[in-house]
C-alpha cells in the first residue's frame, strides 16, 4: 500500500477502546482539526518535566504545538485518547519521513504515566504505518527518559543509539504485534 496518504486508510481497529493497568478505559480516536483546543489544553496542563522529556524543553510553543499536531495529510497520522468525561490524556502522531520511515511520538497525562498507555499509543500507530507501508519507525527520546525508553524496548524490541545526547530509537512497525501480545 505504499503511496497511500495516512487520511486515506481505514482504522479497522485502531479506534477500539483500550484498557489500561489500573482497569480504567480510555477511548481512542484519529485526531481531528477540531481537536486542536482540547489538545492545547493538554499539552499546556504537562508539567514542566514531561514537556521537556517530550518536546525537549519545557517553553514549548504549545499553541503551535497543538496547530501541527492536528494537521492532517498524506505524510502524517495522529491519535488521541479520551479518558470517561471525554478529556484528552493522550496523543500520539506519526510524520513520514521517506516512503518507509516514519518519525513517532507520543505524550502522556503525567496522572497516567505507568498505566500502558505511551505503549497502546505507539502500537496503534504502528499499526497503521504498517499498513500504509512504512517498514520502520523512529523516534528522538531524551537520556535521561528512562520510562519512555523502556516503552520502546520492552515493548517493541527497539534498538536505542546514543548520538549528539539525544538517544536514536528505531523499530519495525509489524513489531505493534509484539508488543499487544506482550501487553495487550
Amino acid at each position: 500500500m505504499p503511496g497511500t496518504a495516512f487520511a486515506d486508510l481505514e482504522l479497522l481497529d485502531v479506534q477500539l477502546p483500550a484498557q489500561l493497568r489500573d482497569g480504567n478505559w480510555v477511548a481512542i480516536h484519529r485526531c481531528e482539526p477540531e481537536d486542536e483546543p482540547a489538545l492545547r489544553e493538554f499539552l499546556a496542563g504537562l508539567c514542566l518535566e514531561a514537556r521537556r522529556l517530550r518536546f525537549f524543553t519545557g517553553a514549548v510553543n504549545v499553541a503551535r504545538s497543538a496547530h501541527e499536531s492536528v494537521e492532517r495529510g498524506a505524510d502524517r497520522f495522529g491519535l488521541l485518547a479520551l479518558d470517561q468525561h471525554a478529556a484528552i490524556v493522550g496523543h500520539a502522531v506519526c510524520v513520514e519521513l521517506e516512503e518507509t520511515r516514519a518519525e513517532v511520538a507520543v505524550e502522556v497525562a503525567d496522572r497516567l504515566h505507568g498505566q500502558g498507555l505511551g505503549t497502546i499509543l505507539i502500537e496503534r500507530l504502528a499499526q497503521v504505518a504498517e499498513r500504509r507501508g512504512i517498514e520502520t519507525l523512529t523516534a528522538e527520546v531524551l537520556a535521561d527518559n528512562r520510562a519512555m525508553l523502556d516503552v520502546f524496548r520492552d515493548g517493541f524490541d527497539a534498538s536505542v543509539a546514543w548520538h549528539g545526547g539525544i538517544e536514536h530509537v528505531e523499530f519495525a512497525s509489524e513489531s505493534w504485534r509484539l508488543a499487544r501480545e506482550r501487553f495487550g
